[in-house]
């Protein structure tokens, strides 16, 4: 599970710029807010993720790769939903 969440950090990278193919001016001033929260709730949960795969809390960390496995599929929803609504 843990080689899902290094791959999810791949996608979460270039989260604060302009993705390819999908401007960020086709975002409702409403999307543009959620994924800038689902980006700071990722990023929380990334930094989680370390620590308690560090303190060997595997509990904790199988919690925390799904809560960031669905704030990942929520923040692809709301990409998709725009990206459908512009076209």
């Amino acid at each position: 599970m843990i080689s899902r969440v290094r791959s999810s950090v791949k996608r979460l990278a270039p989260l604060g710029w302009k993705r390819a193919g999908q401007p960020r001016g086709l975002l409702t001033p409403e999307e543009r807010a959620r994924i800038t929260e689902l980006q700071d709730l990722l990023i929380d949960r990334f930094v989680e993720h370390r620590e308690a795969t560090a303190n060997g809390q595997e509990e904790r960390v199988k919690t925390l790769e799904a809560e960031i496995d669905s704030l990942l599929r929520e923040k692809e929803e709301v990409e998709k939903w725009a990206a459908v609504g512009s076209a």
